[in-house]
């Protein structure tokens, strides 16, 4: 007999309900055996359910990082673009506010230095000197070259360099070594170099120049002296010495002359 856990009345043992009150009968172990395969069923659920929705999120995460990094790449470009224009705005107003309030470069070149300085002051701009070595009289003192080219550009007190030509009174040593005396002062005078004159004992023809005290090829100032050793024949030399003690010996005799004739005189 089974009995109703809720009426308590009798029923037979194979009925699943209660005649009574119709209430579902079975044991406990039954209950506990159905709550069980309940629980199962639930889990299974719970498990097709949860591995649905990681298929679905697993589907959908490509298209949402496909999405996600098209997203960026626009915003990317947006900025770029806009980068640029704001690049191209910035450097028109950059450029009209150069052109409107910057100073027009006078063209200086050919004045004198004086002359070049005060225009440039009047311009509102600064300069500084430079020279440059010049054998043209008309470039001596007057401007040959300025930094920045006239009608160019450039900010208040910028500093614009004048390039000023100078004479240039340096001359190039020729080699006179080996010449005759004549023909070396020749050359020397040609050259505009000044020079002194030395002698020296040589087996060389007379007149020849031994030797100069700058060598050739160097560039020394048009006012400094170059010294020629000028050879003297030996020969020469002793022949001029022997008229000397000749002359001399002469002055003695005639001088010893001179005092005979004054002691006869005195006698």
């Amino acid at each position: 007999m089974r009995i109703c856990p809720v009426c308590h009345a009798e029923n037979e043992d194979d009925a699943l309900y209660c005649k009574k009150c119709a209430s579902y009968l079975l044991d406990d172990d039954d209950k506990k055996n159905k709550k069980e395969k309940n629980k199962v069923k639930k889990q299974k659920k719970v498990k097709n359910k949860t591995k649905h929705k990681t298929k679905v999120k697993n589907k959908r995460a490509p298209r949402e990082r496909q999405k996600s990094s098209f997203f960026s790449k626009f915003l990317a470009f947006v900025l770029i673009i806009i980068a640029i224009v704001l690049a191209g705005i910035a450097s028109v107003f950059a450029y009209h506010y150069y052109q409107e309030n910057n100073i027009v470069v006078p063209d200086v070149v050919g004045y004198s230095y004086d002359e070049a300085t005060a225009v440039l002051k009047e311009a509102k701009l600064s300069y500084q000197q430079k020279t440059k070595l010049t054998t043209d009289p008309e470039e001596v003192g007057v401007v040959v070259k300025q930094s920045k080219r006239a009608g160019s550009k450039t900010h208040e007190n910028a500093v614009i360099t004048l390039t000023v030509g100078i004479l240039d009174t340096t001359v190039t040593v020729p080699d006179v070594e080996g010449m005759s005396l004549e023909d070396a002062i020749s050359t020397l005078n040609q050259a505009g170099i000044s020079y002194q004159v030395v002698y020296e004992e040589s087996d060389e023809d007379n007149n020849i120049i031994l030797e100069q005290s700058i060598r050739s090829g160097k560039k020394i100032d048009n006012t400094e002296s170059i010294t020629l050793t000028v050879s003297m024949n030996k020969d020469n030399s002793s022949t001029t010495n022997n008229n000397n003690s000749n002359t001399n010996t002469n002055d003695s005799n005639t001088t010893t002359d001179s005092s005979d004739v004054g002691d006869e005189d005195n006698q």
